[in-house]
C-alpha cells in the first residue's frame, strides 16, 4: 500500500526522531563498534520476526530481487555503522551524527545518476546552505590527525549510508512494492547482523553485555532505533524524491547535535551552532519544492499530437 506524501514526510519525520537516539545509545554502551551494530540488528531481527509471525506473514521475501536489494541495503548498513560507531568514538555523538548526514549529498547525487532525478533551484539552494552549515559544525573538531580520522570515518558512513537507503528505493520500485516491510527489514536485519558479527570476530571485539547500562542502551538501539524508526522510514522512503528524503533525515543528527551539546556538556563554538541552525534551514528550503523524476518523451503517436520535433 503506497502512502500519500504528506503522510510519508510525516512518518519519515517521526523515523529521524527514533534515530536520532542511535548516536546517545552508542556512546552511553560499554561494547566495541561491531558489537554495539550486531546487537541492534539482532534485537531488530528478533521483533521483526515475531511481529511477522503475529500477523502470519511469511519472513522470506517471494521475489528474488527483493531478497537481493534488501540484503545488499544490509551489507552497505553494516558498513555504515561501524564506520559511524568509530566516529562517535573520536567525535562525539553530536558530530558524529552530522556527519554520517552527509548522506544527504550522495543520495543526491545518485538520485540524479540512478533515478533521473531532476533537482530544483531550491534544492540546490538547500544543498549549498546544508554544505556551509555542516562546514561550520566540521572546522573546529578538524584540528588534530584523530579529528581528521573521525570526519573521515563520518563522512564514509554517510557514502555507505546513502547507497543503503538507495537500495532501499529501489527495491520499492518492484511491482509488488518489494514485499511486506516487516519482511524487507528481517533481511535486511540479517545480513547486516552477520557482517557486523564477522567483524566483530575478525577484530576480537567482546560481545559480552557488561553491564545494566549497556543493555538499556542496546535494547534502545535495536527496539526504537532500528526496529520502529527505521520500519517508518523503509515505510515512507518510496512516496518521496531521494534528495528530501536525505533533507528530512538531517534532522536527526542537528537535533542529536543539541542534545550532546545542552545535556552531555559538549564543546560547542558560536559558529558550529550556527551551522546546525543552518543545516535546519537548509531542510526546510529543500522540501518547498523537491527533486522530479525526469518525464520520459511520449510515445510517437502522442508525439505527433503534440507537435512537431526538432530535428
Amino acid at each position: 500500500m503506497s502512502l500519500s506524501k504528506n503522510r510519508a514526510i510525516i512518518e519519515l519525520t517521526v523515523g529521524g526522531l527514533m534515530l536520532s537516539l542511535s548516536a546517545l545509545a552508542v556512546a552511553f554502551a560499554h561494547i566495541g563498534a561491531g558489537g554495539a551494530g550486531f546487537y541492534r540488528m539482532l534485537f531488530a531481527s528478533i521483533l521483526c520476526f515475531l511481529l511477522l509471525k503475529v500477523r502470519r506473514i511469511p519472513v522470506l521475501l517471494k521475489s528474488y530481487r527483493a531478497q537481493l536489494y534488501t540484503g545488499l541495503a544490509g551489507v552497505f548498513l553494516a558498513i555504515d555503522l561501524v564506520l559511524w560507531h568509530q566516529s562517535i568514538y573520536v567525535v562525539g555523538p553530536g558530530i558524529g551524527s552530522i556527519l554520517t548526514n552527509c548522506q544527504v549529498f550522495f543520495m543526491t547525487v545518485l538520485g540524479m545518476c540512478l533515478l533521473k532525478e531532476r533537482p530544483s533551484i531550491y534544492f540546490l539552494i538547500s544543498i549549498l546552505l546544508a554544505f556551509v552549515g555542516l562546514y561550520l559544525l566540521l572546522v573546529p573538531e578538524m584540528t588534530s590527525s584523530l579529528g581528521i580520522k573521525g570526519v573521515v570515518f563520518g563522512v564514509l558512513s554517510g557514502l555507505a549510508y546513502a547507497i543503503c537507503v538507495y537500495f532501499l528505493k529501489i527495491n520499492t520500485q518492484l511491482p509488488d512494492g518489494g514485499g511486506d516491510k516487516t519482511a524487507q527489514m528481517l533481511n535486511l536485519g540479517i545480513w547486516a547482523a552477520l557482517v557486523l558479527l564477522g567483524y566483530a570476530m575478525f577484530n576480537g571485539e567482546s560481545l559480552a553485555i557488561v553491564d545494566a547500562q549497556t543493555l538499556v542502551m542496546l535494547i534502545i538501539y535495536g527496539v526504537f532505533v532500528q526496529f520502529v524508526g527505521w520500519l517508518l522510514v523503509n515505510r515512507s522512503i518510496g512516496s518521496i524524491s531521494l534528495g528530501v528524503a536525505g533533507l528530512i533525515l538531517l534532522l536527526e543528527p542537528v537535533i542529536t547535535y543539541f542534545i550532546d551539546v545542552t545535556f552531555l556538556g559538549k564543546a560547542s563554538s558560536t559558529f558550529q551552532v550556527c551551522g546546525a541552525l543552518l543545516t535546519i534551514f537548509a531542510v526546510y528550503i529543500g522540501s518547498i519544492k523537491p527533486p522530479e523524476k525526469v518525464q520520459p518523451l511520449p510515445p510517437a503517436k502522442e508525439q505527433k499530437r503534440a507537435g512537431p520535433l526538432r530535428g
